[in-house]
């Protein structure tokens, strides 16, 4: 299973813009509003969760990361990794390059164990992913058989 969440950071614009398209059809209701803040008003629980799927939707759909890559990050135990090795494949997909990670995972709670992962990196940041660099991993207590990693652009 290969995971590339690394995108959180690197996908700001794309959310930003999904949150103004959602949004945008929405009137303020506030009988109190000010002259200048009439356009304005804060997200809702509900508005946050729909902005989150559509972004979702636009990570999976752009093939930068799958559903199971997804569910680790949203439900699985965040930990450090030390990347003890670095291969990259040769494919591209836009801005990103995938690279093959060997990476030793530190368990929270103690302990690591080994774990091998495809993952989309951005171009810019391969320097982050050499052998003993240490980058954000996750996955599934009870289950270290999938490992997804994430790494900021710059």
């Amino acid at each position: 299973m290969s995971s590339a969440y690394l995108l959180a950071f690197f996908m700001f614009i794309p959310f930003g813009t999904a949150a103004t398209l959602l949004l945008s059809d929405h009137e303020v209701t506030s009988v109190d509003a000010v002259a200048g803040e009439a356009g304005e008003r804060l997200a809702t629980t509900e508005d946050m969760v729909a902005i989150r799927a559509e972004f979702d939707r636009m990570l999976v759909g752009t093939g930068l990361v799958t559903d199971g890559q997804l569910k680790l990050i949203r439900h699985g135990t965040r930990s450090r990794a030390v990347v003890t090795g670095m291969r990259t494949t040769g494919h591209t997909h836009e801005e990103f390059r995938e690279v093959e990670l060997d990476v030793m995972v530190e368990r929270p709670d103690g302990g690591q164990f080994p774990a091998h992962e495809m993952a989309l990196i951005p171009a810019s940041a391969l320097t982050k992913v050499s052998p003993g660099s240490v980058i954000d991993t996750y996955y599934r207590s009870g289950d270290e058989s999938a490992v997804a990693v994430c790494v900021s652009p710059r």
